[in-house]
């Protein structure tokens, strides 16, 4: 196709209006960044012009990754990688055109048809590939984010003037859709991080206001470690949250891995309830509740067979009950928890477990509605509750 094939499809101007209307009121509907970018660059394929290879890398702000990159082709699926934190000091970023835009926030690119030496060894390599011509231009988010937009061809002769106007004009409202997606994903990763998937969704449909709760019915899993004040007295500060970080690493993902949800953190304790719903009846939900349990100290024992030297030991209480799950605070300062009597017991049980040496304790709530032959440890009497509490563990096995 000659070199003004664009000029003679659609002026520049003209479709950078066309992308600009689309991306504003369609492509901001899509679920997320890289359906507007599948799109987008299908758009600008269909519309003629030479682009063989799009790369869109985004910095994120996620405890899990450090930025995202993406990269279309015509006719191949999306591919998505997460980069890890520090990629910054790693040759990966170092060595490439996108340190070079995300730190200068200036437009660059390079011919790839030639002999001419390159800087960076991702452009030898898409010269060994049969590109072109390599573009990359700054993709800058209002809060002052700066991000790589980059655009490879295989025509012969490379991107034309018409091309490189595109680019560029198209920028501003691509930003402003991606950076919507962009803190889309940051608000729901921030809300799962630190108040769970659960509470995430109902605090982004607006259950926000102080005294939005109701009440569910649900099996709680407190854990709690062993010992943790005299640890903190005589360890470093670090030594302390390496050591905590090692204990969540053993005792949380088995609460994921059987369906439930971690709702606090305190300190050393974490409360997680399995819900009972149309979804999960009683029993499985206390059944959930009790194999996220035994893996959590599970995973505790093979970690102390690995450090024999610095072990870590918890206490488990189980519970099934009715608590209020939502917002409770004062002010623009609210805390998204679940409160009730039957919390307060899951920690009064979980007391007993360094009390009696017991790794694992029930209640009897909890123990008649999983439906398994349990072992009674005896009747106790609990701060705060009139009645003696019945509490079961495993049978021998």
């Amino acid at each position: 196709m000659p070199r003004d094939r664009l000029d003679a499809l659609l002026p520049p101007t003209e479709l950078t209006a066309s992308l600009s209307t689309w991306l504003i009121q369609e492509g901001r509907l899509l679920p997320g960044n890289s359906e507007v970018l599948e799109q987008f660059c299908k758009r600008v394929h269909a519309a003629g012009v030479p682009i063989d290879r799009v790369s869109l890398h985004q910095r994120a702000f996620h405890p899990q990754y450090r930025g995202v990159s993406r990269i279309w082709t015509p006719d191949q699926p999306m591919v998505e990688k997460f980069l890890d934190h520090g990629i910054e000091r790693t040759a990966t970023y170092i060595e490439s055109p996108v340190r070079l835009v995300v730190e200068g926030a200036q437009s660059h690119n390079w011919r790839l048809d030639g002999n001419a030496p390159l800087p960076f060894p991702v452009l030898d390599e898409l010269r060994d590939e049969g590109f072109t011509h390599y573009v990359v231009e700054p993709l800058v988010y209002a809060v002052g984010t700066v991000n790589a937009f980059a655009w490879t061809t295989k025509q012969p002769g490379g991107f034309g003037a018409a091309d490189m106007e595109l680019f560029r004009a198209i920028l501003p409202a691509y930003a402003a859709v991606s950076e919507l997606k962009a803190l889309r994903r940051f608000i729901g990763g921030i809300l799962t991080t630190y108040v769970g998937d659960e509470a995430g969704r109902l605090i982004l449909d607006g259950q926000v206001r102080r005294g939005d709760v109701r009440a569910i019915t649900a099996a709680l899993t407190l854990f709690d470690l062993r010992d943790f004040t005299a640890m903190s007295d005589r360890m470093a500060p670090r030594a302390v949250l390496r050591m905590l970080n090692t204990y969540f690493d053993c005792v949380m993902p088995p609460v994921e891995k059987f369906g439930g949800e971690v709702v606090e953190i305190m300190g050393d304790g974490v409360l997680a309830i399995f819900p009972h719903g149309p979804r999960r009846s009683a029993a499985e939900a206390c059944s959930s509740a009790l194999a996220a349990a035994r893996a959590g100290l599970d995973a505790l024992a093979a970690r102390n067979r690995q450090h024999p030297t610095a072990q870590l030991h918890a206490g488990v209480a189980l519970h099934y009950g009715t608590v209020s799950y939502g917002n409770i605070g004062s002010g623009n300062r609210l805390d998204f928890t679940v409160i009730g009597p039957d919390v307060n017991l899951t920690a009064r049980i979980e007391r007993l477990c360094r009390e009696l040496d017991r790794a694992l304790i029930m209640s009897e709530a909890f123990a008649e509605t999983l439906h398994h032959p349990m072992w009674e440890i005896g009747h106790f009497e609990l701060r705060g509750f009139a009645r003696m509490q019945r509490l079961f563990e495993l049978p021998p096995a």
